[in-house]
């Protein structure tokens, strides 16, 4: 009887239909064992979305994979380096032609190659220097952008020093002092306009 009831649930499962694969968002997966830091921001055409490898151009090795829906914002911060970089781009939005990192977007798939590695790197103590890759026309176009940082005080650190406190008198010397040191953030923002 058991064996029978395993015989029925295998054929069910036979005879269903093949799912389909849920199409990815944004990073899939970093192997390069590198922080993710520097800015890549990709533009594409509504209804192609792109598979992209970041890859050593002196061994092939991918060391980065994302996913890009068609016509969406996409940004993603990479490792410093050289990297060679490849789009798989498919024309269905939906993800109905998305079959895994295997299989791509089927035989559908368009392969774009940037003919020269891009280099990702920190220049000087605040700027990190990425690209800007632009796939809507019928070649790529680059742009370097850079995301800037700077450190910003934190206001509330400087409510809890002794003289915030005490604004119209000196410290009383036998008095211990809760003397904090103020607290800074760090910001970034877009040095350059990638919009």
């Amino acid at each position: 009887m058991m064996r029978r009831l395993s015989l029925v649930i295998v054929l069910l499962l036979l005879a269903l239909p093949a799912a389909a694969i849920e199409r990815p968002a944004g990073l899939m997966w970093n192997h390069s064992g590198l922080p993710l830091t520097l800015p890549l921001q990709v533009k594409s055409d509504p209804g192609a979305d792109l598979y992209l490898q970041l890859s050593d151009p002196a061994t092939g090795q991918a060391v980065l994979a994302a996913y890009v829906r068609g016509g969406a914002f996409f940004r993603v911060l990479v490792p410093p380096g050289r990297w060679a970089l490849t789009f798989a781009r498919g024309r269905d939005a939906q993800g109905q032609d998305w079959q895994g990192e295997d299989g791509l977007f089927g035989a559908a798939t368009e392969v774009i190659a940037l003919p020269e590695p891009l280099v990702f790197q920190t220049e000087g103590a605040a700027r990190k220097s990425g690209h800007l890759i632009d796939l809507r026309g019928a070649s790529p176009v680059l742009r370097d952008i850079g995301l800037c940082q700077r450190r910003a005080l934190d206001p509330d650190s400087l409510s809890r020093s002794w003289a915030r406190q005490h604004p119209h008198g000196l410290r009383d010397p036998r008095e211990p002092g809760p003397f904090t040191a103020p607290r800074y953030d760090l910001r970034s923002h877009f040095c350059d306009d990638a919009g």
